[in-house]
């Protein structure tokens, strides 16, 4: 049995996914991922990373900790 190779000459088994694995999980269908750059005082800065440390347990990773608590002040 042959195994195939990828463009750079790696061999590939069958079962063997193309790409990356993803390192974050599958957003929830509804949800939408952007970049935001935010400029504002670092006391408020302060303020909103406390908001976010008590939203971070729920939420599966840090940008969608973020997410939440802007969603939730909006």
């Amino acid at each position: 049995m042959e195994r195939e190779r990828d463009r750079r000459g790696r061999r590939r088994r069958p079962d063997q996914g193309r790409g990356l694995r993803p390192l974050h999980p599958l957003l929830p269908e509804q949800w939408i991922s952007r970049a935001l750059r935010v400029a504002m005082a670092e006391e408020d800065w302060e303020r909103f990373e406390a908001l976010v440390r008590q939203v971070a347990a729920g939420a599966p990773t840090q940008a969608r900790a973020y997410g939440l608590t802007i969603s939730h002040l909006i």
